[in-house]
């Protein structure tokens, strides 16, 4: 089974087109010899596709009668008479759990894939003349191998479904979430319902039972996402197709949970909102255990060649309980009581999360030329905005004390205090300018930006806030220092040569306002160990 939607008028065209390719068969290939021009569709210059291998007899009935729903016919098209089409393949991140409007085959005892009508493939500004949904809540890497026999409820192994889709129609674009299920990796299903249950029976934190093993897990996360895409891969090839022919994207996963949720004016209650988990399994989940995952998914991607996009901080500010959410909380479906499918759709991208979603895939294809990008809502518009590689944060560091910016306590809550201190690598002494907004934001928390807590006056403290795009929060840099926008004259600097000073707002061109952006290459930097990631705010 698969969730597909045609462009309105989109087949009915190609089937017209079907009908006279017989009649204009002799003037195509008169044109084809006079001409030097090439369409999107053909063999890129210098190499020839490889043959398209037989599928087994039980896939090539399935391809065959796709093909019928398609064209009218059974046969395999030229290429370039093929409907083209989007793909997305994976796991719950990918196929719509949590956002609801569910195919209903994949909603019912024997099938919870969860995919949804309102899924990010359905709702991308790329053109294409069917888009498929061929994710599976639950999905493991081996289910997106062709010929594994690692299949879900009644459904195809994905990479079988992969490659009868190829064949049949021309794939422009490949979209993958893959990874949070491996056994022995992530296994996020497994490890949220833990830390959900704790919380519900009050019974501590779960982080303490996961901590010191999350490196190894993303380990054997990164090898099944490497091994995914390397069956992807080949069954592309054997379809028929060059690696050139069809963009290969992997995408990775955002925190759905933050500690800094009561910063939300209107924060919902734990109940009312869905965030039943303690702030502490939140703080290691968006400060510890996602940065971790990310950076094996990335390393993944980069290792085998697919162009790599990083949501790893798109849920930044859009947590659940937090303004504006992305992700939906904790829901219970009470229909499907006491079964464990009551309370799946918890903790997964909403509709709002999908359209996200789909812009930044959006932007990712229209920049063919990005190998990498990352995806983020820079100024809380509730607009993702897609940068081009991998934002990297560095130190900002004095030039005389050599102290760097730390955000106090590990914290990235509202009005967290901006102070000197030895620096160490942590995520709160992150930072990333962004050239466009002219924000700078922490590492720890992206909706969280340096912000001017007052006048632009000389001894105003700099603290951190929501990024809001406000003036308070735009910032010039130059060879004499950082200075707010709206008061160029002044600059950033610690109200003191020793550790703990306060960052203010002071006259430029003294030791107090010399900073630098500095590249990081700690070996062991801080928030990364057993506990070091938990902030002072956290209870």
């Amino acid at each position: 089974m698969t969730s597909n939607r045609t462009r309105p008028g989109a087949l009915s065209r190609r089937r017209t087109s079907l009908r006279v390719a017989v009649m204009a068969a002799a003037a195509t290939a008169l044109v084809m010899s006079l001409t030097t021009a090439t369409s999107a569709a053909e063999t890129p210059v210098g190499q020839s596709r490889p043959q398209a291998a037989a599928l087994p007899e039980n896939l090539e009935a399935i391809r065959a009668a796709e093909a019928v729903e398609l064209y009218g016919s059974p046969d395999i098209l030229p290429v370039e008479e093929r409907a083209t089409s989007l793909l997305t393949m994976g796991d719950s991140q990918i196929s719509g759990e949590g956002v609801g409007n569910y195919d209903p085959n994949t909603h019912r005892d024997g099938n919870w894939c969860d995919r949804s009508y309102d899924q990010a493939v359905f709702r991308t500004g790329i053109d294409s003349d069917v888009q498929y949904n061929i994710a599976c809540s639950g999905a493991a890497s081996p289910h997106l191998i062709q010929a594994t026999g690692q299949t879900q409820w009644d459904e195809l192994n994905q990479g079988d479904n992969l490659a009868i889709k190829a064949r049949n129609t021309n794939i422009k674009l490949i979209w993958i979430t893959i990874g949070a299920n491996d056994s022995g990796g992530i296994e996020f299903g497994p490890v949220a319902t833990r830390c959900v249950t704790k919380r519900a029976l009050f019974q501590g934190p779960c982080w303490t039972e996961f901590s010191d093993g999350w490196s190894a897990r993303v380990e054997v996360t990164r090898d099944g996402v490497e091994k995914a895409i390397d069956g992807v891969r080949l069954t592309m090839t054997e379809a028929g197709y060059l690696q050139e022919d069809y963009e290969l994207v992997i995408m990775s996963y955002g925190s759905p949970v933050s500690p800094d949720v009561q910063d939300n004016p209107d924060f919902p209650g734990w109940y009312g909102g869905g965030c039943l988990m303690y702030l502490a399994d939140a703080a290691f989940a968006r400060n510890k255990a996602v940065p971790l995952f990310e950076s094996g998914v990335r390393d993944a991607a980069l290792n085998k060649g697919a162009r790599y996009l990083n949501a790893g901080r798109l849920m930044d500010g859009h947590g659940v309980c937090e303004d504006n959410t992305w992700v939906r909380g904790l829901y219970i479906e009470l229909g499907e009581l006491p079964s464990e499918h009551a309370f799946r759709q918890s903790f997964h991208p909403n509709y709002r999360g999908h359209e996200a979603f789909a812009d930044c895939v959006t932007q990712m294809y229209q920049n063919s030329q990005w190998q990498t990008a990352t995806c983020v809502d820079p100024a809380s518009t509730g607009s993702a905005v897609l940068y081009e590689g991998l934002m990297e944060f560095k130190d900002i560091k004095n030039t005389d004390s050599g102290l760097c910016i730390d955000a106090e306590g590990y914290d990235s809550r509202n009005g967290t205090a901006l102070m000197s201190y030895d620096c160490h690598g942590g995520r709160n002494q992150g930072f990333y300018y962004d050239s466009v907004e002219q924000s700078i934001h922490v590492e720890l928390n992206h909706d969280r930006c340096v912000d001017v807590a007052g006048e632009a006056t000389v001894g105003t403290p700099v603290v951190l806030w929501d990024c809001h795009g406000g003036t308070n929060q735009d910032f010039v840099l130059d060879a004499d220092g950082i200075h707010p926008a709206d008061n160029p004259a002044l600059c950033l600097g610690f109200n003191g040569r020793e550790s703990d000073s306060p960052l203010v707002l002071t006259d430029c061109g003294t030791t107090a306002s010399g900073f630098d952006f500095a590249t990081r290459g700690y070996d062991n930097p801080v928030g990364y160990n057993y506990d070091d990631w938990i902030g002072s705010s956290v209870y």
